[in-house]
C-alpha cells in the first residue's frame, strides 16, 4: 500500500509540476516570499495527494470498503469465480488490485465490472482510467481522459474522476476547468485537511486564470488545424505546441501546450512569454510554429508534424495556423 500511494504521490507531483511551472516562471522576478511560497506549494502538494487519495479510496467509496476482509485480493477473486455478474465484487477486485499495483488486472477487473454494468458505472470507469494512468505509459493519457469524462456524464459528484481529470486539465492548460472540477471536489463535504488543500489549490488556479489573461496590444489569435492529408500520421499520445518566435533567432517568445483535437482556437500574447526579459512586444512581426510532438516533448525530432505562418502581434487579427509538414 505504501508503494502505491508513493506512486501515486510521484504521478500526482509530475501534474503538479507542470501546473505550478508558469506560476514560477512568471514570477522568476517576484520577491522573494513569493518565489519561496511557490517552491513550498510544488513540495507539499505530493503529500495533498496522498492525502486526497486515501479520501476518494476510502471516504467517498466507504460502502466499496466497508466489508474488505483482511486478505481482500483473494476474497475477491474467489466472489467473482462463483459470480461474474458481481459488480461490487469486480469493482472491489479492480481496487484491490489497484493497490499491489498489478495495473493490467485492476484494467481487466474494471473492464469486466463495466461490461456487468453495461456501461453504466461511473466508479468501474473512473477506475480503468486511474489504473491506466498509474501504470505510467503517457500513450494512455488520453484514453483515461476519456473514461474520466464518460465517468462525469454519468456521475458529475464522482471525485476520482474529478480528482484526475482536474490534474489532466491543469498538465494541458485548460485552468478554468481544472478549477471548476477542484471546486465541485470541494462541495462534496471532504475532510477538513483535504479541503484546506483544495482550497490551496483552486486559488493556485485562479492566480493563474488572473495571470493568464491575454494582452490585447499584442494578441495572437489563431485557429489551429490539421491538413487532412496527415490525419493518418496523428501520433498517439502526442501532444501540440505552439511557438512564437523572433525571426533573428533566439528563446521563443512564447509557447503553450494544447491538448491534440481539431480545430482549435487559441490566442497567445506577452502573458505567455517564457521570460520577462523576452516578451512579445506590440506590433512586432514574429513566426508562430505549431508541432505535433510524438514524444510529448517540447523539442522537436524527425517525423514530427508541423505548420507556420507569419504575423504582426496585436494587428494580423484571426489567422489559421495549418499543421501540414513533416519534419525532416
Amino acid at each position: 500500500m505504501i508503494a502505491f500511494l508513493a506512486a501515486s504521490g510521484l504521478c500526482v507531483l509530475a501534474a503538479v509540476f507542470m501546473l505550478c511551472w508558469p506560476l514560477l516562471r512568471a514570477r522568476a522576478k517576484a520577491p522573494a516570499p513569493e518565489r519561496l511560497s511557490g517552491v513550498l506549494v510544488i513540495a507539499l502538494l505530493p503529500v495533498a495527494a496522498t492525502g486526497a487519495y486515501l479520501w476518494l479510496s476510502h471516504g467517498s467509496w466507504r460502502h466499496l470498503q466497508s466489508n474488505a476482509p483482511p486478505n481482500a485480493l483473494t476474497h475477491w477473486q474467489n466472489a467473482v469465480a462463483e459470480n461474474p455478474q458481481d459488480l461490487l465484487a469486480w469493482l472491489q477486485l479492480g481496487q484491490a488490485y489497484t493497490q499491489v499495483e498489478q495495473f493490467a488486472l485492476a484494467i481487466h477487473a474494471y473492464d469486466r465490472a463495466n461490461q456487468v454494468a453495461n456501461g453504466t458505472n461511473a466508479a468501474a470507469l473512473a477506475g480503468i482510467g486511474e489504473a491506466l494512468l498509474l501504470a505510467g505509459d503517457p500513450s494512455n493519457s488520453d484514453r483515461a481522459a476519456q473514461l474520466f469524462e464518460r465517468a462525469l456524464v454519468i456521475d458529475p459528484q464522482s471525485p476520482k474522476a474529478l480528482f484526475y481529470s482536474a490534474l489532466q486539465a491543469a498538465q494541458a492548460g485548460k485552468i478554468q476547468l481544472a478549477r471548476d472540477r477542484f471546486a465541485t471536489m470541494l462541495s462534496l463535504n471532504p475532510p477538513e485537511s483535504i479541503r484546506g488543500l483544495l482550497q490551496q489549490q483552486i486559488g493556485m488556479l485562479d492566480a493563474e486564470l488572473a495571470h493568464a489573461k491575454p494582452d490585447p496590444a499584442t494578441a495572437i489569435s489563431l485557429t489551429i488545424d490539421l491538413d487532412p492529408a496527415l490525419a493518418a500520421r496523428l501520433p498517439a499520445g502526442g501532444s501540440l505546441f505552439v511557438f512564437v518566435r523572433n525571426p533573428a533567432g533566439g528563446a521563443p517568445l512564447a509557447v503553450k501546450r494544447l491538448t491534440v483535437q481539431f480545430p482549435q482556437q487559441i490566442t497567445l500574447s506577452a502573458a505567455d512569454s517564457m521570460l520577462p526579459s523576452n516578451k512579445l512586444k506590440p506590433g512586432q512581426s514574429v513566426q508562430v510554429v505549431a508541432r505535433l510532438s510524438r514524444g510529448g516533448a517540447p523539442t522537436g525530432q524527425s517525423g514530427d508534424l508541423f505548420g507556420e505562418i507569419n504575423y504582426q502581434a496585436g494587428k494580423s487579427g484571426s489567422r489559421e495556423l495549418k499543421i501540414n509538414q513533416i519534419s525532416p
